[in-house]
C-alpha cells in the first residue's frame, strides 16, 4: 500500500473524509490495520466526538504506539478535529486523558479559554489568522481570506506549543498545529465546501501523495 492513508478507527467523519480524500487524491486508502499504516506514504486522522474515546478506540486497536512511530520517523500526518487535538499531549475533556504526545500541549474547554457569552460548542463558518512567517508553500496558504467550517467545544489555547493558526470566537485559540511532518486542524475540511477541498488537495500535494 502506498498513497494516503485514512486511519478507520470508527470516527463518524471517517467516511466524509475519506470520500473528501478520494475528490482530491487518486491513491487514497481507509483502513485500522498497523501493517497498512507501515505502507504508506502519509496519514490523515479524523476525528469527532471525545477525547477519551478517541484514545480509547485508537489504544483498542493497538493504534496508538504505530501511528507515534510512523510521524516519528517522518511520515505526514493532518490530524482533523478531535484528531488534531489528539497529537498533543492531555486533553481536559470529562477527564485528564494523555495523548498522542505529539506536541506538547493540552487541549481546554472553550469556557475555560475564555468563550464566556457566546455559544458552546462553536459551530460554524470562521476563518484562521496564519502565522506571519508561514512557508509560502505551505497547504495552509489556500486558506488566507476563506472561511472554513468549525464544530467543537475543546480546543488548544492560543500560546500552544508548535501553534501556526488562530481562530477569534469572542476569544484566540489555537486552530492549526505543525510539529515536522504533522499538522493539526481544529475544523473540518470535509465540512468546508471549495475552501476544504483546495486544503486538502494542498496538502497531499505537499505529502508527496498525489
Amino acid at each position: 500500500m502506498s498513497g494516503v492513508l485514512v486511519l478507520d478507527y470508527g470516527s463518524g467523519n471517517v467516511e466524509s473524509v475519506f470520500n473528501a480524500m478520494r475528490r482530491v487524491s487518486d491513491s487514497v486508502s481507509r483502513s485500522s490495520d498497523v501493517d497498512d499504516l507501515a505502507r504508506a506514504d502519509a496519514v490523515v486522522i479524523p476525528g469527532v466526538g471525545a477525547f477519551p474515546a478517541f484514545m480509547a478506540s485508537l489504544e483498542r486497536l493497538n493504534l496508538v504506539e504505530p501511528v507515534r512511530a510512523a510521524i516519528a520517523h517522518g511520515m505526514p500526518a493532518l490530524g482533523i478535529c478531535v484528531g488534531m487535538q489528539a497529537m498533543g499531549r492531555l486533553g481536559m475533556e470529562h477527564e485528564p486523558t494523555p495523548g498522542l504526545a505529539l506536541t506538547d500541549g493540552t487541549v481546554e474547554s472553550l469556557r475555560s479559554l475564555g468563550v464566556l457569552s457566546r455559544r458552546v460548542p462553536h459551530v460554524g463558518w470562521n476563518d484562521i489568522r496564519l502565522a506571519e512567517d508561514l512557508p509560502s508553500d505551505s497547504p495552509l496558504r489556500v486558506l488566507e481570506d476563506r472561511d472554513v467550517y468549525f464544530m467543537h467545544s475543546f480546543a488548544y489555547p492560543a500560546d500552544a506549543p508548535g501553534a501556526v493558526g488562530w481562530t477569534d470566537y469572542e476569544t484566540e485559540f489555537c486552530s492549526v498545529i505543525q510539529k515536522g511532518p504533522a499538522m493539526g486542524i481544529q475544523f473540518h475540511p470535509e465540512k468546508s465546501q471549495r475552501s476544504g477541498l483546495d486544503f486538502l488537495h494542498a496538502w497531499v500535494r505537499s505529502a508527496g501523495s498525489s
